[in-house]
């Protein structure tokens, strides 16, 4: 079966609040899991990104296309 039939089925289906309440946790638990395991195999993902604002500090004053460059401003 093609996983749009699959789909169809489960959405015709009919279920009480018990069986919906079991759906959505499973899926909830399946869609966590897939991310904590990317996350896990991908060492890139894992790692905190640094935010642009921490990046421009970093830098010196002047080397911002506003700032002009520093070699130029040092020129002048």
């Amino acid at each position: 079966m093609d996983m749009q039939k699959q789909f169809d089925e489960i959405l015709q289906k009919r279920m009480d609040r018990k069986d919906f309440l079991k759906h959505v946790g499973i899926g909830f638990a399946v869609m966590t899991g897939v991310a904590g395991l990317v996350k896990t195999l991908n060492p890139r993902a894992s790692q905190p990104q640094t935010s642009h604002a921490k990046q421009a500090v970093a830098t010196t004053y002047g080397s911002s296309a506003y700032g002009g460059t520093q070699a130029a401003s040092q020129k002048s």
